[in-house]
């Protein structure tokens, strides 16, 4: 039987694989906000796991190089972010990779443990925002209608 860490590295291995520009890393965002603001989700529950600390702290690791792979292929290609800025470039062009994919981790894990308490993807909406700066411009990423869950 697969366990959800299994299953949550199959699904982002293929998720993350097709990201290749601004649409893509929004339709990734939205389906991984679905997914950790549904209570029975692989990604929920693997993200609770309470397997051994080495095996967590794998499954982590290999999540956050998915990322990093993803993050580094959009900082080469300049395929995000608003191109009319030159700072913007300048953005894209020293963004470490590793870095930005903890990040981008560490959003996912506390944006969705707040959201949980919270009952509201607001928490987990602003922590993504913050941690996909390099590439987007402020407030594009999820409208704000878009970010609670109770209006």
């Amino acid at each position: 039987m697969r366990t959800h860490i299994a299953e949550v590295l199959a699904r982002e291995s293929v998720a993350l694989a097709v990201v290749t520009d601004s649409a893509e890393l929004a339709r990734w965002r939205r389906q991984v906000v679905e997914e950790l603001m549904t209570p029975t989700s692989p990604y929920v529950l693997a993200l609770r796991e309470t397997c051994d600390a080495r095996a967590r702290a794998d499954f982590l690791d290999q999540w956050r190089e998915l990322i990093a792979e993803t993050v580094d292929r959009l900082a080469r290609s300049g395929a995000v972010g608003d191109r009319s800025h030159a700072a913007d470039q300048t953005r894209r062009a020293d963004v470490d990779a590793q870095k930005t994919a903890v990040l981008i981790l560490a959003a996912l894990q506390g944006g969705s443990a707040l959201s949980r308490i919270a009952r509201d993807s607001g928490p987990l909406n602003t922590a993504l925002d913050l941690a996909l700066v390099p590439f987007a411009a402020a407030g594009r990423n999820v409208p704000d209608e878009k970010r609670r869950t109770d209006t």
